[in-house]
């Protein structure tokens, strides 16, 4: 949270500002991008303590004071910090202080998080140590209060719950900068007691309340918004972006590992409004869910510019206006997003403006990194036992569990069962009506129809849930089985695949771990695993260590999954019984679109 400036410093900034006292860094050389006029010129910065305090001409402060630490920019151009409106860096794998060390280098200077994962997960004491662990970090975090905690209680049993009354005293906590994705739309179109109390508590505190609504247009969407729903990283389809424009939202551009809506949206957005005098103003930027190997491979925001700019033709001084000024805007957060006096030092040196290299980064002031290289020392947390040990189920599958039987008295038989449909790069599922054959009172799967099975188990042992459906999508080759504790938001345990064998040795794998990620293949059982103890969503390795055991998962899953590129993104989504159309939980299957629990098969008369 943005801190006031006591009366001693703002005296010693405005006295820097007139050069009657040295200033801590100056930038020379460089052609400041302006945010706020869309111009381009030459202009150098003097910084005191965290802010800037000087833009333009500098040469009495050059003259009065030669010592000064001085970041020659000559050739290069100066851009605000970057800032990522919605993220979750549980996704990433990486602790808060580690996720910090990796897109520091990128540019990234501010980051809005939603710690759902490890609060759904380890309740109000893992969020305690999360949002801890974020305090006096060089990249500047703003931690919401998560709002779904269960994401949807009535299709599934959380291991943790935060009720509607103890928003009240959370949300006047100074912790806490906003009430995060309202997911449960259909809570609030419905007006769900619950959910009515959390949005009323924001509002009564002065909190923003961010949204989460795929495919919601209309009256639905309309009623979202009078209760104060302000933004939207969920469209999926042009239409309802320029939509929820229209209505005043704040529409987020996302490129995640998995869920990709910026290039589809900023297209449509540059092509259906392009008679509008400002259709970029509530645009912003976030990332969402992105691994950590991508992270360091293909960058963080740095890598959303370059789409922006050299995929979809986007002005770069519009493009760095999206990720800069327009969110500090939303969050309103005037001392963000721009180069002037009295704004946050926060400062990107970049190449060009096509390529966006970081060649160095200013963070509140402080000069952090250069060419790709943290130059400050961040300290990682030592954690508690008790969340690094998540993995406690009440049942253990046995390898005649991993079928599927018939229903009461069909052994032999043709039957049409609701199946999950996987879809490239979306968090949506489709739902499908197969025929699946029956023998001996069990689901046959066959190579035909790309029918695999899809289990979830209370990992928490709050339980002995096991439910059961069938997928289609993923495109097995040959015997496979996958397991991850990574099941937003829930966390419990998914397993899919095709042979029984491989799914146990999958669950056998991350028993060992205690939680995270694995594949196994072939008649030989080989395989790969990340492990992620912390609360079974984050490892406590480095960075480079983590994006190494990623990367030998994904070589092996490449080779035997052939239906989509991301099956692990893919299946952490598939427990989210608020993202349509069909999701399972540890009460079943659910019709998203319903709103309701279904049976896999459908009823014979």
């Amino acid at each position: 949270m943005k801190s006031y400036r006591t009366p001693e410093v703002l005296a010693e900034q405005i006295n820097a500002s007139m050069a009657r006292i040295a200033p801590d860094l100056v930038i020379t050389g460089g052609e400041i991008v302006n945010v706020i006029t869309g111009e381009i010129y030459k202009a150098d910065v003097a910084i005191k303590s965290d802010r800037i305090v000087r833009v333009g001409d500098i040469s009495d402060i050059i003259s009065n004071f030669r010592d000064i630490k001085n970041i020659d920019a000559t050739g290069s151009y100066v851009i605000p910090g970057l800032i990522d409106t919605h993220l979750h860096t549980e996704s990433t794998f990486l602790t808060p202080s580690r996720f910090a060390k990796t897109v520091i280098p990128r540019g990234t200077t501010t980051v809005v998080v939603d710690p759902h994962e490890i609060t759904n997960v380890l309740g109000l004491k893992g969020l305690e140590i999360y949002v801890e662990e974020t305090k006096n970090l060089p990249l500047e975090f703003l931690v919401e209060l998560p709002s779904c905690v269960p994401a949807a209680p009535s299709l599934e049993t959380g291991p943790n719950i935060l009720n509607g009354l103890e928003y009240n005293n959370l949300l006047n906590n100074g912790d806490y900068f906003a009430l995060a994705e309202m997911m449960n739309f259909p809570g609030v179109i419905n007006t769900d007691p619950e959910v009515m109390m959390k949005l009323s508590f924001a509002e009564k505190y002065g909190k923003i309340t961010e949204g989460h609504a795929p495919g919601l247009m209309g009256k639905e969407l309309q009623a979202y918004i009078t209760a104060g729903v302000c933004s939207c990283h969920e469209s999926f389809m042009v239409d309802e972006a320029i939509e929820k424009l229209r209505l005043g939202m704040k529409v987020q551009l996302r490129e995640g590992s998995f869920a990709k809506n910026l290039l589809e949206l900023a297209h449509g957005i540059k092509d259906k409004l392009s008679h509008a005098t400002s259709p970029w103003d509530n645009v912003i930027i976030c990332s969402d869910d992105r691994h950590a190997d991508e992270l360091i491979d293909t960058g963080h925001l740095d890598n959303s510019l370059r789409m922006m700019v050299n995929q979809v033709g986007i002005d770069p001084i519009t493009a760095i206006q999206i990720s800069t000024i327009n969110p500090a805007n939303h969050l309103s957060r005037p001392d963000l997003g721009a180069i002037a006096p009295g704004k946050t030092a926060n400062i990107n040196i970049i190449d060009n403006l096509s390529d966006f290299n970081i060649l160095d980064v200013i963070s509140k002031g402080q000069h952090v990194a250069h060419n790709g290289e943290l130059l400050c020392s961040i300290k990682s947390p030592t954690l508690p036992d008790w969340a690094l040990n998540t993995f406690k189920p009440k049942f253990i599958p046995q390898l005649g569990d991993y079928e599927i039987s018939a229903p009461h008295q069909i052994s032999d038989d043709i039957l049409k069962a609701h199946v999950i449909g996987v879809l490239e790069h979306s968090l949506i599922t489709d739902h499908f009506i197969e025929e699946v054959k029956i023998e001996n009172g069990k689901v046959v799967l066959a190579d035909s129809n790309d029918l695999a099975y899809f289990f979830l188990l209370d990992r928490y042992g709050n339980t002995s849930n096991f439910s059961k459906s069938l997928v289609k999508g993923f495109g097995f080759e040959g015997p496979v089985g996958i397991a991850s504790t990574v099941a937003h938001d829930s966390h419990q345990l998914l397993i899919t695949g095709n042979d029984p064998l491989a799914m146990q040795q999958a669950f056998k794998n991350l028993q060992i771990t205690k939680g995270g990620q694995t594949i196994v293949t072939g008649e030989e059982l080989k395989s790969e695993t990340l492990a992620l103890p912390y609360a079974g969503l984050m490892s406590i390795e480095d960075p480079l260590t983590i994006a190494d055991s990623m990367s030998k998962m994904k070589q092996l899953s490449k080779s035997v999954v052939k239906g989509i590129s991301e099956p692990f993104m893919a299946l952490s989504f598939m427990a989210l019984p608020v993202i349509p159309k069909l999701k399972l939980t540890d009460k079943g299957i659910v019709d998203v679109e319903k709103f309701e629990l279904i049976d896999l098969f459908e009823k014979t008369i």
